[in-house]
Formats: C-alpha cells, structure tokens, sequence
C-alpha cells in the first residue's frame, strides 16, 4: 500500500463535510417561501420546485451514505495493512499518521519522539529495500 492510499481518508472526510454542508443549505430552502395563499388557483411551479426540492436532497443524501460506506471500507483496508506491519512502533506512527490523521508534532509527543524521527520512520517504512 502506497502513502496516497493511506492518505484517502481525510480527503473522504472533507467530502462528506462538503455535501453536510449541502444537504444543511438545502434543508434551510424552503420551496414554499413566499407563496401567498389567496384562495385562487396558481400555476404548477409550485410542485416543480418541490419535486426538484425532493430529488435534490435524495441526491445528496444518496451521495451522503455512498461515502459513509466507502469511508468505512478505506477504514477497514487500511486497518488490515497496518495490523500486518511487525514493527510496533513504525505500526502505531502509521495509524497516527493515517487513520487518526495527527500532525507530526502530535505523532511526537504520542510515541515520545521528536517529531522528525517519527516523519522519517514513517517514510523510511515505505522506501523500497536497499539490495
């Protein structure tokens, strides 16, 4: 597993913030804003918009759970790789790194290092062996 694939977390936690946000915006529309009743009849446009308001936010829940799930399937992926790593401390700094998505500041003082002993195991982890 390469440094990119263990890094796909956050970035899926930054969308599913994004389409929250979305989804928030979304629900503080009101399709019936303005709508005066007068007792007469109006056109139609009033069930377009909330069809268009229902499938909108359907959409976006949709896309909500789908990257619940795959979040949870990046979890699990990279739990199983870092739980094969021998190293216990090089396994720790990785799930630091990747899974609790710390600075290296904060990797430091968790393993008791500094901070660019921990940058560097954790590269040096993912370097090709030396013949």
């Amino acid at each position: 597993m390469t440094i990119e694939e263990l890094s796909q977390i956050p970035y899926i936690l930054l969308q599913l913030k994004s389409l929250q946000l979305e989804l928030a915006a979304l629900e503080d529309f009101n399709p019936y804003k303005g709508n005066v009743i007068t007792g007469m009849p109006r056109g139609g446009e009033a069930r377009d918009l909330f069809v268009w308001y229902a499938e909108e936010k359907k959409r976006i829940e949709d896309m909500i759970e789908y990257n619940l799930k795959g979040l949870q399937n990046e979890r699990k992926r990279i739990n199983e790789y870092i739980d094969k790593i021998s190293d216990g401390e090089v396994r720790e700094i990785i799930r630091l790194r990747c899974v609790n998505h710390m600075n290296w500041e904060e990797i430091g003082e968790e393993v008791h290092m500094d901070r660019r002993t921990a940058s560097r195991k954790f590269y040096d982890h993912f370097k090709p062996p030396t013949k």
